[in-house]
């Protein structure tokens, strides 16, 4: 071969690559979150409600749950998966409105993995939150558009960005967001 087919060969594939690192990549929610703390999850005792009538108050000091710290550590944590970061990546979700310009248009928000996600409280652990902002304005996204779910396409980020709301572990530059749809594997 000679040189300049050379060049030609290597440019295709440096191409192909640069294709491939935008491919998006469909995640799911789980594989946001570290697996020391999905395996902490799954090893926590199932709550147990006790309504007899010489149950301590879980709400005075009283009361004393051993797993409670675990569960705080849990729903707290900042720890991240980086397998992803700066991968453009595709998720489903809800959208929690965070701004609103003065046309009623969302132009940040939250992704997060279920409805009413951040409106109760307490609110995902931080690693299953990702913010987005920079909502393209040709994005029509309104308030009443939380009630739908969507397809979230664009670059993933290591970034801590808090709100009164909740605290994301991810941001995401916003690509496309698409209604969701099931499909079924067949």
């Amino acid at each position: 071969m000679r040189v300049s087919q050379w060049v030609v060969l290597a440019g295709l594939m440096i191409s192909a690559v640069d294709v491939e690192a935008d491919t998006p990549v469909t995640i799911e929610w789980v594989e946001l979150m570290p697996e020391h703390l999905l395996e902490a999850l799954d090893n926590l005792p199932m709550l147990e409600h006790d309504y007899s009538d010489d149950a301590v108050d879980p709400f005075t000091d009283e009361w004393n749950d051993p797993y409670a710290d675990a569960w705080n550590d849990i729903l707290t944590s900042t720890e991240v998966v980086t397998r992803y970061a700066d991968t453009v990546i595709r998720l489903p979700g809800y959208i929690v409105p965070l701004d609103i310009d003065d046309k009623q248009r969302v132009r940040s928000f939250f992704l997060v993995p279920y409805f009413g996600a951040c409106i109760h409280v307490p609110p995902p652990p931080p690693n299953q939150l990702i913010y987005v902002d920079e909502v393209p304005a040709e994005v029509n996204l309104r308030v009443e558009d939380m009630y739908t779910a969507y397809w979230l396409t664009g670059r993933l980020s290591l970034e801590i960005n808090s709100h009164e709301l909740g605290t994301a572990a991810y941001r995401v530059k916003m690509q496309t967001i698409e209604l969701y749809q099931y499909q079924f594997d067949e």
